[in-house]
């Protein structure tokens, strides 16, 4: 799949998320909120995003995760990588602060079943995902029809371990 494919699929599934009724984007923060808190009760340090207005993550949950963890978001540099601030205080700290968590939230517009992560197309987090060491849990919270069986791979793209769904948790290990 070339460069224009992967647009032409970005647009399809941006707009199929603008479709979305304010009432099921609610319901799927909410779901998808309690599934991410069920099982990620032992991490200490998380890097996880400010949602976007149709992505499944919240500010609830961010604000969730903090009650218990270390919760970091990304900044974006004008070079268009990432740099991370505490949520909810702020302060910048350094584009190698994710390399210091136990879990990684990450936004995806489609993940397949291989892990494979489709984001926005701008590089920032295939960048940011590269710093996270080994073993550590990256999942992306996207919703269920953005589970697909198959996605196109770059060399630079980092797979994640695994979704959640508003119906639940997809185990991506290779």
């Amino acid at each position: 799949m070339g460069t224009a494919d992967k647009t032409e699929l970005r647009a399809k599934l941006l707009a199929a998320r603008a479709g979305l009724a304010a009432e099921r984007i609610a319901e799927a923060r909410a779901q998808v909120r309690a599934h991410v808190l069920d099982r990620s009760g032992s991490a200490r340090q998380v890097a996880a995003y400010r949602p976007l207005r149709t992505e499944p993550g919240s500010l609830e949950l961010l604000d969730s995760l903090a009650a218990r963890a270390v919760v970091l978001v990304p900044l974006l540099r004008a070079d268009r990588d990432l740099d991370w601030t505490p949520w909810p205080t702020g302060g910048a700290l350094s584009v190698d602060a994710i390399a210091a968590v136990d879990l990684v939230l990450a936004p995806a517009l489609a993940v397949s079943e291989g892990g494979v992560r489709l984001g926005r197309g701008g590089g920032s987090y295939d960048r940011a995902l590269a710093r996270v060491p080994s073993g550590v849990p990256i999942w992306a919270l996207i919703y269920d029809d953005e589970l697909v069986d198959e996605l196109p791979r770059d060399d630079w793209d980092v797979p994640v371990t695994g979704a959640i769904t508003p119906s639940g948790w997809h185990d991506l290990r290779p």
